[in-house]
């Protein structure tokens, strides 16, 4: 009896270990289950799985492959707006600038840009000259002699046979009087300013081919013949 009673105590006793590492065996087994998935998943998500770089360019380098990427990619340069087209339409942009102030004292012209308005297009000085032909010229005379007189100034500008410039007709030598007596530095009246600009954004009132104003006839023939002169072709 006694033999039995030790044969079972030793029996329990080499039990008690085997059953404590047969039930921690399937924690263990666990916890290398839980431990290897949360390497893993921090790996994944550090972008690290299966040789990718850190900052994730693998994945990226797939994702904007072919059309479709190209036009992300666009969409996040113009995102940035920190290079390619932006930076050469700001170059671009800084360039008109430095023109603009390289060209300040330039003759502003005028009427040009009036689309559908017929508006013909002149400077400052073809202004100021017409005027002040005019005030050389027919200063007090009525409006009509003095469109007369501008009439032939730009005829003659664009008749092959003079100048090609309001100035080039007027100070062409022989031909105005007033540049050589003075009287073209008049200060020019309101009218003269007026029918001066009219002139120059309207065009003649006499046919083109109408190019000498004289105190006696000149040319083939007389257009018109007033007061104070001769309008001749």
């Amino acid at each position: 009896m006694l033999k039995i009673m030790l044969k079972k105590v030793i029996c329990i006793i080499c039990a008690v270990p085997l059953l404590a590492v047969l039930s921690l065996a399937p924690l263990r087994i666990l916890a290398e289950e839980d431990g290897g998935y949360g390497q893993a998943g921090a790996c994944a998500e550090n972008g690290i799985l299966d040789g990718e770089a850190g900052d994730g360019s693998a994945v990226r380098e797939d994702m904007l492959s072919g059309p479709a990427g190209n036009a992300a990619a666009q969409e996040e340069a113009a995102g940035n707006g920190g290079s390619g087209e932006g930076e050469t339409v700001d170059g671009m942009a800084d360039g008109a600038g430095s023109g603009e102030g390289a060209s300040e004292g330039a003759d502003k012209v005028f009427g040009a840009g009036d689309a559908g308005t017929g508006a013909l297009s002149y400077t400052e000085d073809d202004l100021y000259v017409m005027a002040h032909v005019l005030a050389g010229e027919c200063q007090s005379y009525p409006d009509e002699e003095q469109l007369y007189v501008g009439s032939v100034v730009l005829n003659r500008r664009n008749h092959p046979s003079f100048p090609d410039t309001v100035r080039g007709v007027v100070f062409q030598k022989g031909q105005y009087t007033c540049t050589r007596d003075g009287n073209y530095y008049r200060e020019p009246t309101g009218r003269n300013w007026e029918n001066a600009r009219r002139l120059l954004e309207s065009g003649s009132v006499l046919p083109g081919h109408v190019i000498w104003q004289s105190g006696r006839r000149q040319g083939r023939g007389v257009y018109i013949r007033t007061r104070w002169h001769y309008y001749c072709y």
